[in-house]
């Protein structure tokens, strides 16, 4: 009987976590459907780990793409900009290059979609990010500030 009432639970727990992105453009991305998910890195990390960040959750995906599913990301990422709270963007060319959106929040729960796409000759890497908790937008900024000076 455990052993069901645990798996309950944790079925419960990844539904959860499935369901984080919904109602975004860029669920497209982390469900694999623009890029496949064998070509990606995902990480997801939910719970205690997160606390010094302020972050409840975090789904991030990384992966190297040709232009045009650059351009393709990139778009379904400005859909998501438009019932946006606040928006961060910088462009080269017509590919956007960085985004911090500020989702609609969630109740008390702050929600962020962070993007990054990096030029490597004809090839982009791209990081895509979901973000959950009680983190600012100061707090976000000057985590990846710090992350770009380490480089």
């Amino acid at each position: 009987m455990k052993q069901t009432v645990l798996c309950f639970t944790m079925l419960l727990l990844l539904s959860g976590s499935a369901f984080a992105q919904r109602g975004l453009s860029c669920n497209a991305v982390f469900r694999g459907k623009v890029v496949p998910p064998q070509r990606m890195v995902t990480t997801e990390v939910r719970g205690g780990g997160m606390a010094t960040y302020k972050l409840d959750y975090y789904k991030g995906v990384t992966f190297q793409v040709d232009t045009a599913t650059a351009l393709k990301v990139a778009a379904l990422v400005a859909a998501d900009t438009g019932a946006a709270r606040s928006v961060q963007t910088e462009m080269t060319g017509e590919l956007m290059t960085y985004a911090l959106v500020e989702l609609k929040p969630d109740g008390k729960i702050k929600r962020y979609l962070c993007y990054q796409a990096r030029p490597s000759g004809p090839i982009w890497k791209v990081t895509l990010l979901y973000l959950e908790g009680i983190a600012t937008l100061e707090d976000l900024n000057s985590m990846f500030e710090k992350q770009e000076n380490d480089k």
